[in-house]
């Protein structure tokens, strides 16, 4: 939502649909782990046969050797895809996230179970690397702590004006927002709430 400062507020609540989201490409990534590491057992089963029917038996045992370590690793990426399934199913406490977006900056405020835990500002300098998922919008403040915000929230200027500041998309339609001061924000209630 604008808010009457020229800010764009928006609330996140952090589910599991959020870390399903954030975890797609590693999940990817195991699989075709697993799939290229059947493909290469499967060559080297080939290889060993090929050989041991030219009686090259040293070749053999080599083949048989990788084909041992291709298993291994195969057997890596099962366990590592099997630990993200744990972590899915994991229960998350209820985390809501309220950011303010100025120019030049944000504005976050962490809420667990409707205790606000800290009010955090960070410049868009502090930024480091940007996800545009299909319904969230990751912001990397470091390589392992991101800011999640909810596209499905924002209005389509709000959206555009987002993508322009840290996904560089520019489109006609964007909003000019306040300057990100020393001393922002005193954080505003979300209409509705007391």
């Amino acid at each position: 939502m604008i808010t009457e400062k020229n800010t764009i507020k928006v609330r996140t609540e952090y589910t599991t649909e959020v870390k399903k989201e954030l975890s797609a490409p590693l999940r990817k990534l195991y699989n075709k782990g697993i799939i290229d590491s059947l493909a290469f057992a499967f060559v080297f089963i080939v290889l060993i046969f090929i050989f041991y029917y030219l009686e090259k038996t040293d070749l053999s045992g080599i083949m048989f050797g990788l084909f041992l370590f291709s298993l291994l690793i195969m057997t890596l990426f099962v366990i590592l895809k099997q630990s993200i399934k744990k972590d899915l199913q994991k229960s998350i406490p209820a985390t809501i996230y309220e950011y303010e977006f100025y120019k030049g900056g944000i504005a976050a405020k962490e809420e667990i179970y409707g205790e606000v835990l800290h009010i955090s500002k960070y410049y868009d300098n502090a930024i480091c690397k940007t996800l545009d998922g299909n319904r969230y919008m990751f912001l990397y403040i470091s390589s392992s702590s991101a800011l999640v915000v909810d596209k499905t929230l924002l209005l389509p200027e709000e959206l555009a004006t987002l993508k322009a500041i840290y996904f560089k998309e520019y489109t006609d339609n964007f909003i000019k927002l306040a300057d990100f001061k020393p001393g922002t924000p005193d954080f505003v209630q979300i209409e509705g709430e007391k």
